[in-house]
């Protein structure tokens, strides 16, 4: 049931109105809708996520009713779901890895399909019996427990939400808020917009080029490149920002996971910002684990590394993650390294401290800060748009094959005119959306309007047309990037 179709569309208009039509089911109500959302895509594997949630629910009881088996309980977790993610995800690229290596005959097939959201419930069902050993209370309802492991808006692709964040709100009554239901409106039809306007016309190109790495021309190919960049932003982001918005129709708020990230001026602010609820859950549940800053700074790049790494393994079972990884692993070493080197001069220093400079040179460091960053956010992009290559493409022969194409040019097959005006369309369509009112920090007047009772059936018919016009705009139909991780 992807959420670009007219199916989801009346799904969730039926959740939401039995929802606040009766607010005692909620919870109940909600964890049915779940496993219908998720039993829509195949039936078998809900025995799958209802073993991982009462598996970890069980597991949390049991150590806080017996603390001295604490360890033995939390190894067991562990241990359990990682051999569940390893099964479904890696089983066939470790025997194509091993046979690769030398051992005879040919790698077998197995034919696993990879269940979707297995990644992401599975995390949350091992942060949860991570943080019961570290002192966080169990969950004592196991309807609520599973309500948030099922959670149908972030089921399948996020955010990945700590329990502390979802449960309490699951626990209590919430009450409806016409102006958080109104900002959860807004959200989703954002996240849809930039899902069927902008994200699957980006594919457009995208798909075209990385489907012949070396067959267009230097500027076809860079056009590729960045509307790769730009497709794997609004897909993922809209993904988000319609988990979100269905989040507050519901009454629930979901954390934040993304924040402009190509505005980022570093490797290290752009991992601030993108896939934020992926980078805490690596930092809280294997970088700290794996010693941190505590050991040294010898120690501190090795964790770094394999984090990120391993971080790029989760994304899929290829050694071109693994790579895209590595990058980024070796992209933050290198920015600490120059803030350790630039620490206390006018570079990265003044950069931090642009706004305790002093008045008589406060014009002339300004102007040095913000060339400074302008440049720093420029090739910060360019980074991760070279690092998106090995993302998307399926091997390294056509991750090497797109990036030779970039430095020596070649013959245009296709005009890059045509992708371009597809680009144009995108944007304007963005920026349209924006002046209508549908992102959820819209212009002052669209503001004042929205205080107003007497605005509220107009709002209603922009949310209908808005809905329409996502549909009449698309692209094609397509599901989202994540939902293969």
């Amino acid at each position: 049931m992807l959420f670009s179709t007219y199916t989801f569309v009346y799904f969730l208009f039926l959740v939401v109105l039995v929802r606040w039509a009766l607010p005692r089911l909620a919870v109940p109500w909600l964890l049915f809708a779940s496993y219908v959302f998720y039993l829509s895509w195949d039936p078998r594997y809900g025995v799958l996520l209802l073993g991982a949630t009462a598996g970890s629910w069980l597991l949390g009881l049991a150590m806080e009713r017996a603390p001295r088996l604490r360890r033995l309980w939390v190894t067991l977790g562990v241990v359990t779901s990682l051999l569940l993610l390893g099964f479904f995800k890696y089983a066939q690229f470790t025997l194509d890895t091993l046979w690769s290596l030398g051992l005879p005959g040919a790698s077998p097939v197995l034919g696993i399909v990879l269940p979707l959201g297995i990644s992401f419930f599975t995390f949350q069902a091992l942060s949860y019996v991570v943080d019961v050993y570290r002192g966080a209370p169990a969950v004592r309802s196991p309807v609520a427990y599973a309500l948030y492991i099922s959670f149908f808006p972030q089921l399948i692709a996020g955010p990945i939400v700590r329990a502390n964040e979802l449960v309490p709100q699951l626990l209590e009554r919430q009450p409806f808020r016409p102006g958080q239901f109104a900002s959860g409106v807004d959200l989703l039809l954002r996240g849809l917009l930039k899902k069927v306007v902008l994200a699957d016309r980006f594919a457009m190109v995208s798909d075209l080029v990385f489907a012949d790495p070396t067959g267009h021309s230097a500027a076809m190919t860079a056009l590729g490149v960045l509307c790769y960049a730009g497709q794997i932003y609004c897909d993922f982001s809209a993904y988000t920002d319609i988990a979100r918005g269905a989040g507050r129709m519901l009454g629930f708020e979901l954390p934040e996971n993304f924040r402009l990230p190509y505005l980022s001026a570093s490797p290290t602010e752009f991992w601030r910002r993108w896939h934020i609820t992926l980078s805490r859950w690596l930092r809280d549940y294997l970088y700290i684990p794996l010693g941190g800053n505590r050991h040294g700074e010898g120690r501190r790049m090795l964790n770094l590394v394999i984090t990120m790494a391993l971080g790029g393994l989760w994304h899929g079972a290829s050694f071109t993650f693994v790579v895209w990884g590595l990058l980024h692993g070796f992209a933050l070493l290198l920015h600490r390294a120059w803030v350790r080197l630039t620490r206390g001069s006018s570079i990265e220093d003044l950069a931090r401290r642009g706004d305790a400079v002093e008045v008589s040179v406060a014009r002339s460091r300004l102007v040095f800060i913000g060339l400074y960053r302008a440049l720093a956010t420029l090739l910060t992009f360019a980074f991760v748009c070279f690092a998106w290559v090995f993302f998307r493409s399926p091997d390294f022969a056509s991750a090497l094959g797109l990036l030779g194409q970039l430095l020596r040019g070649g013959t245009a097959l296709v005009q890059p005119e045509g992708g371009l005006r597809l680009v144009s369309v995108a944007l304007i369509a963005l920026g349209a959306a924006h002046l209508l009112g549908l992102s959820p920090r819209p212009a002052a007047l669209w503001r004042r309007l929205s205080a107003r009772r007497a605005f509220a059936p107009l709002r209603g018919l922009v949310w209908a047309l808005a809905v329409l016009a996502c549909y009449l705009l698309s692209a094609r139909p397509s599901s989202f990037i994540y939902f293969q991780f």
